[in-house]
């Protein structure tokens, strides 16, 4: 009877860490960098995404920007990167529409910019001054080690 309740346990924790690996390659699937242009007096930002999944196509859908951790909306531009396709293993570079109240560099360093795609995932952009923190900062340079070993990463 031990020897069952051992199997069915090992089986148990075996299938929480694929699950938790799963989770963790689908939020470090696609990354989003960006920067600054000028255009006039107005400034909008150029993108660039990444999709690392090996078998996924992600379609974009909106961009969110907002200040203070998400608690101030700027806007949103639901028309620049709308229905772009995101194929695995590329790289694409977008640019997007001018963004009303941000009119000086400074405040471009305070915006935070969110990719969200049309399944509701939602992939936070880094920019100019802006550091990756908390889990997110390890996941990504986890995801890169593991890219760059020998172990294949599932699609």
């Amino acid at each position: 009877m031990h020897a069952i309740l051992g199997y069915i346990s090992a089986a148990g924790v075996l299938s929480v860490l694929a699950f938790a690996y799963r989770w963790f390659l689908l939020k470090t699937d696609v990354e989003v960098g960006y920067n600054w242009s000028l255009q006039g007096i107005n400034f909008y930002p150029n993108f660039d995404l990444r999709n690392r999944s090996g078998s996924k196509t992600y379609v974009l859908g909106n961009i969110a920007y907002t200040r203070n951790s998400g608690k101030e909306i700027v806007t949103f531009d639901n028309k620049s990167i709308w229905s772009h396709e995101l194929k695995p293993g590329t790289i694409v570079h977008l640019s997007a529409a001018t963004v009303p109240k941000v009119n000086s560099m400074a405040d471009c360093l305070t915006v935070e910019v969110t990719v969200r795609l049309q399944n509701g995932k939602e992939f936070k952009g880094q920019g100019p001054g802006q550091l990756r923190t908390g889990w997110l900062k390890y996941a990504y340079v986890l995801r890169q080690r593991i890219e760059k070993s020998s172990l294949p990463l599932p699609t």
